[in-house]
């Protein structure tokens, strides 16, 4: 991973365009009256059939570790999984692969009972601007059978 320090600010113009994305994918796969939240509660919300249901979602562009970077605290605070409020987390990964996408898919509960079950196996690092995030480290080749995973063509218009 390179020492270069990472621009908060465009990380995070980066990450909400792939929410609009995720979100029209959302749309074309049954979530209707999508809207997006701008605080740590959730980041999209909607219907299925007249039910609601929010997403977090988190998208990593970084070099591939092997791993899926999960917020958990940041400056000291409760930050990332711990504190959203949505029913479904999606990581979307956006560096597997030079041709697809892949979008990791599960009930937050679940991803909390996981983390909390395997905590003692676990890695946490710092991370972030001046490193005051702290962040679990979830190895997928273990993990990843957990998660409903979704393939889409990389196409230049979201990119």
């Amino acid at each position: 991973m390179s020492n270069k320090p990472r621009d908060w600010k465009g990380d995070l113009r980066w990450g909400e365009r792939w929410e609009r994305v995720i979100g029209l994918y959302l749309y074309f796969n049954g979530v209707t009256d999508i809207e997006y939240n701008n605080d740590n509660r959730l980041d999209i919300s909607g219907f299925v059939k007249n039910n609601p249901v929010s997403f977090e979602v988190k998208s990593d562009r970084y070099s591939n570790t092997g791993n899926m970077a999960l917020e958990i605290m940041d400056d000291g605070k409760p930050s990332g999984v711990s504190v959203s409020k949505a029913n479904v987390f999606i990581y979307n990964y956006t560096n597997l692969s030079d041709d697809y996408v892949f979008l990791f898919f599960i009930p937050l509960g679940e991803l909390k009972a996981i983390l909390k079950e395997n905590e003692s196996t676990l890695r946490i690092i710092k991370g972030g601007d001046n490193k005051e995030a702290s962040i679990i480290l979830l190895p997928m080749a273990k993990y990843k059978k957990f998660f409903k995973i979704v393939k889409l063509p990389k196409v230049s218009w979201y990119m």
